[in-house]
């Protein structure tokens, strides 16, 4: 018997909304776009792919969103907005699903992510066949590849821009980081495979993935200035020129400096990373403008966003974005 995924709910936030139908194991729609699936090491993954009307084969790039804990790939469609942004541009729009964890709740084996257990899913092998799946049979543009996702999500979407920094040409991270294990011993990500640019959105008021950083009797997760670092000092892009030598928290678990936008340029491959502090913002997704001061709006703010880098969040990453492909 060939089991089904079934979604009662409907899909498709962009300019032809769709059905988030049942779908057999490895079948997809390339053309319309619409509920996936593939197999992954003999286990179904599912994913929805938003396919706009304007996207062109061999010369469009696509954008792989991962969900936040307990959520699917197509709620996190209606939550970001984001294939309205790839109605506007015309990247395809793919949006993954996590699996449960022990307790239940979808999430994603991001670098290190302890509610799995000792077995965790092999979500990194997932991205790696995923995006060969859709560039083998969608042809999207294999230098414009990119990865963004928010919490557990920017957890993967780290994740995937270092195990995959071979096929990915750039990562945004919205409220995420690089988390370094502590029970059992330290853990620390391993080097990225090639260069990859990095954005990173992260609120100074985040109580969920503190900035500054924080220790548990499970897990640290690393600070903002730590997860900068890693991109910065990892060999593969090597950067050499920073806008601020200065620290974004005045130490671990500390608080934030004035510091709103640190900046790397000189790495390999025409590398970036960039960060910005999103001042006053929560664990949050924002689909608000964030370049108005506080006192005049309660909406988070960072002095550094303008028509060029984009005042909403959406704008901010596909502005990054389209400007990081890989050479």
């Amino acid at each position: 018997m060939i089991p089904f995924c079934l979604r009662l709910i409907a899909c498709g936030g962009g300019s032809h909304a769709t059905s988030y139908l049942p779908v057999a194991h490895g079948s997809c729609n390339f053309q319309a776009g619409g509920n996936c699936a593939l197999i992954v090491n003999g286990v179904s993954r599912t994913y929805w792919l938003h396919l706009p009307r304007n996207f062109q084969p061999n010369a469009n790039g696509m954008v792989i969103t991962f969900h936040g804990g307990r959520e699917t790939g197509c709620e996190f469609e209606g939550i970001t907005g984001r294939s309205q942004k790839a109605d506007q541009v015309g990247f395809a729009a793919v949006y993954p699903d996590g699996l449960p964890n022990p307790s239940g709740a979808t999430s994603w084996n991001g670098y290190f992510n302890p509610t799995f257990g000792p077995n965790p899913p092999d979500d990194s092998g997932f991205t790696r066949q995923l995006i060969l799946t859709l560039e083998a049979n969608l042809h999207p543009n294999p230098k414009k590849i990119y990865v963004t996702g928010l919490s557990a999500g920017g957890y993967m979407a780290h994740r995937a821009a270092i195990d995959n920094s071979d096929l990915v040409a750039a990562a945004g991270v919205v409220e995420g980081s690089l988390s370094v294990q502590t029970a059992g011993g330290t853990q620390k990500p391993p080097a990225a495979r090639s260069p990859a640019a990095v954005l990173i959105l992260h609120g100074d008021a985040d109580g969920v993935i503190p900035y500054c950083g924080v220790t548990n009797s499970n897990v640290t997760v690393a600070s903002q200035d730590q997860t900068f670092n890693y991109w910065v000092q990892t060999a593969a892009n090597a950067c050499s020129t920073l806008n601020t030598t200065a620290s974004l928290c005045t130490g671990f678990g500390g608080s934030p400096t004035n510091v709103t936008l640190k900046n790397a340029i000189g790495c390999n491959g025409g590398a970036e990373v960039r960060l910005y502090r999103l001042m006053g913002a929560t664990h949050n997704w924002y689909r608000t403008t964030m370049d108005v001061p506080p006192g005049t709006a309660t909406q988070p703010y960072n002095p550094n966003f303008n028509s060029a880098t984009g005042i909403v969040t959406n704008d901010i990453l596909w502005n990054f974005f389209a400007s990081h492909a890989k050479p």
